[in-house]
């Protein structure tokens, strides 16, 4: 479509006409990307800003976490101190009661030795006294022999007894002499049974202090494998508080390199800023450098727009009797926010009723041209005859095209095409066109 409309201006204006037109709008196209241009070192700055800010966030979010976790390490460390506490002091009550229990044991093993001993020597005087009593045995049982073979023989030496005192004598005697043994015997007796129960005491004891013994050894297996049980939780205890400590360690490494790489990170983020304040500077003094030049320019601009107007005046260009209060206003229910000349402008700014107000053609006509630039949106242009053209320019929605017939009053597009010119509003230029193709641009009032 652009490239029809720039054909139909070629073939139906005259010469240099809308070529200037097309200078002018290359020039405001020039002037937004040179602005845009200007400010997209700052734009890439912040981007890097932001790209180190959002590193720098995340590694105070991970030394938080860091910190997080040397707290519960050192809290972990801490519980594992306190067991291993609790089990050194129950290893310490195992260890005093073993040596308790092995002293007892001890004591009962030296008592038991020691009624051994006196069960031993109860032993060798039961034997000495059961082989006395043995040999009184035998010698009562020779005695009672020799008496048994001498039973005849026996009256003799009673018989021989010279008187009746000498015969009670030897008969006292013999009976006394009996009597001994008997007794000697009993005795013997009576101490060999006094031994034997007191061996059987002695085994009763020997079997209680056995049996005391072998419950202490069993409670100090026990505990010693209870102090084995300690032994190794202890172990395990502190193995764990070493890999602990390693863990610890490493993340207190990793949080000291997480803290210098914040610091390095904050000294570009400070360098950052201060070189994003340094090219705001500098394009502050470049945007004023332009401003300036611009107002040079528009001055300037200003003052051949004068020049050129006090010409136009000079040269009263004559306006078309049939155009005379013939063009209708173009915006409907609008009005003229800035006349012609504002400022040295060569339209007349109309104001819309609301954004995106409805465009209409000022008169019958052909689109001649169709042009869409970024910063003024479509600029519509219609010949109404060979004297007398208009121009609308800052369209959104063209409802014509190029090489299209139109009528007065027909809606041609809506305002708000462009980003320089408000929603509401619209340019619009009447051009004037003589006999030998120059054109000019007259006050639109002049025509309504």
């Amino acid at each position: 479509m652009k490239q029809n409309s720039a054909v139909g201006a070629k073939k139906n204006s005259p010469p240099g006409a809308w070529g200037i037109y097309s200078i002018i709008a290359q020039a405001f196209w020039l002037t937004g990307l040179l602005f845009a241009l200007a400010f997209q070192p700052g734009a890439l700055g912040q981007a890097n800003l932001n790209q180190l800010q959002q590193q720098a966030e995340q590694n105070r979010r991970l030394l938080q976490l860091q910190q997080q976790r040397i707290e519960q390490l050192n809290r972990d460390l801490a519980n594992l101190d306190a067991a291993t506490r609790q089990k050194l002091q129950e290893l310490r009550r195992l260890e005093a009661e073993i040596t308790r229990l092995e002293r007892e044991r001890a004591e009962l093993t030296r008592q038991i030795e020691l009624l051994e001993d006196q069960k031993k020597q109860a032993e060798a005087r039961i034997a000495s006294l059961q082989k006395e009593l043995e040999g009184l045995r035998e010698r009562l049982s020779a005695l009672l022999q020799s008496l048994h073979r001498e039973r005849a023989g026996r009256y003799l030496p009673l018989l021989r007894a010279e008187s009746f005192t000498d015969l009670s004598v030897r008969s006292r005697w013999v009976g006394m002499l009996g009597q001994r043994q008997t007794d000697l015997m009993e005795r013997i007796k009576n101490t060999v049974r006094q031994l034997d129960e007191e061996r059987v005491r002695l085994e009763l004891l020997v079997n209680t202090l056995s049996e005391r013994r072998a419950e202490r050894q069993q409670r100090i297996a026990a505990l010693a494998q209870n102090r084995q049980a300690v032994l190794l939780t202890v172990a395990n205890l502190r193995q764990q508080q070493a890999g602990r400590q390693v863990i610890l360690r490493e993340t207190l490494q990793a949080q000291a390199q997480l803290r210098a790489e914040l610091q390095v990170l904050q000294s570009r983020i400070a360098a950052e800023l201060q070189r994003i304040a340094e090219e705001r500077r500098r394009a502050e003094e470049e945007r004023r450098r332009r401003e300036l030049q611009a107002q040079r320019e528009r001055a300037l601009l200003t003052q051949r727009q004068r020049e050129e107007a006090a010409r136009r005046e000079r040269e009263t260009p004559t306006v078309p009797r049939e155009v005379v209060g013939a063009l209708q206003f173009p915006v409907r229910g609008g009005r003229v926010a800035e006349p012609y000349g504002f400022q040295g402008n060569d339209w007349q700014t109309l104001q819309g009723a609301e954004a995106s107000s409805p465009i209409v053609a000022a008169a019958d006509g052909v689109v001649i041209d169709s042009l869409f630039i970024a910063n003024l949106g479509y600029t519509l242009t219609i010949r109404h005859s060979d004297q007398i053209a208009t121009q609308y320019v800052n369209v959104l929605e063209p409802r014509v095209s190029v090489g299209q017939r139109v009528s007065q009053g027909q809606v041609i597009g809506f305002t708000g095409g462009g980003v320089l010119i408000p929603s509401d509003q619209m340019w619009f230029r009447v051009i004037v066109i003589d006999n030998n193709g120059n054109f000019r641009y007259v006050d639109p009032s002049r025509y309504y």
